[in-house]
């Protein structure tokens, strides 16, 4: 085979599967397997989007998640407490930064607490 380039690469597997998906799907029309739709019930109409339902979908949504955004109100409020306090104590006393070190301690084991006490009620 002198016309054959000595330093070719043989075809990976990746070439290959797309010779054969090539192959497979080239005289084929793309709904030949296709499984047949069911029209709609009589009497069916689709649903039009309007302002008033969008709004409506946002409020449910909302309503849903209003729970969870006091919960991260609540863990950021906390946080940012401790760690306030204990910039304020560093500051009052001069002990930076360890004010600030216990306030994050402190403000991890609220966060902790909420959330267990959180778990223990669902």
């Amino acid at each position: 085979m002198p016309d054959q380039d000595p330093w070719a690469d043989e075809p990976d597997r990746f070439d290959e599967a797309d010779r054969e998906w090539a192959q497979k799907w080239a005289d084929r029309d793309p709904d030949d397997d296709a499984e047949p739709v069911e029209p709609p019930p009589g009497g069916y109409r689709n649903k039009r989007v309007t302002p008033g339902s969008v709004h409506d979908a946002y409020g449910d949504g909302m309503r849903e998640a209003g729970a969870h955004l006091g919960t991260g109100m609540q863990i950021a409020a906390s946080m940012l407490l401790f760690v306030g306090l204990g910039l304020l104590v560093d500051r009052w006393l001069d002990t930076s930064p360890w004010g600030v070190v216990v306030g994050a301690v402190l403000g991890m084991v609220g966060i902790l607490a909420l959330v267990l006490r959180m778990a223990r009620e669902e």
